[in-house]
């Protein structure tokens, strides 16, 4: 499973050890045995519920966490398909466009999330993608901030050159260094 699986309920429950269990150990031919479990008319959310304590030791006591389980898991394959879907979005346009920047697949991958967000009108992948939209921007700020304060290292380190009596500049290299100064203090 691709996408992250926040695991909501206490780390003690019952529930969240079945979650852990589903994403952590099972195989995907256990998890499909369960899932056809999960949807059989021959069988009773109790009996479910009996064949989950034989066999994983999850004693899930109430048909309401194993209905909660159930909701988590289908959340969790949703995210899952869209996951892959953004991935195969982002690979084609890569393809489709060689000179874009990976920013720029990325935000052709995520107006397309928007796009079938809006269209199936799902609120939580809406949701989602502004996460993913914002946590891209910050990483796009945070990699210009650093490119800024790697710049203005450069130039202190040219003006601490200009005050050290020891520096052996000739003419040329003090007045690139004054200029330096006045273009950073906004005097050119």
């Amino acid at each position: 499973m691709s996408a992250p699986k926040k695991l909501r309920a206490g780390t003690e429950s019952e529930v969240t050890k079945l979650k852990k269990l589903w994403r952590d150990t099972l195989t995907e031919e256990s998890r499909d045995y369960w899932r056809e479990l999960f949807i059989s008319p021959a069988c009773s959310q109790a009996e479910i519920r009996k064949q989950l304590f034989a066999r994983l030791k999850t004693n899930l006591r109430h048909d309401s966490q194993l209905t909660k389980f159930r909701d988590w898991e289908l959340e969790q394959r949703a995210l899952d398909v869209e996951a892959e879907r953004q991935a195969e979005d982002e690979r084609r346009a890569l393809a489709e466009n060689p000179n874009w920047t990976l920013d720029e697949a990325r935000e052709s991958v995520l107006k397309k999330a928007y796009q079938r967000a809006g269209a199936r009108g799902d609120f939580k992948l809406g949701l989602d993608t502004v996460k993913q939209d914002l946590n891209a921007k910050k990483v796009t700020l945070d990699r210009e901030k650093l490119d800024l304060i790697k710049t203005k290292a450069a130039q202190l380190d040219q003006i601490k050159a200009l005050r050290d009596p020891k520096a052996a500049l000739n003419d040329a290299d003090r007045k690139a260094i004054v200029d330096k100064v006045d273009e950073i203090m906004g005097l050119k």
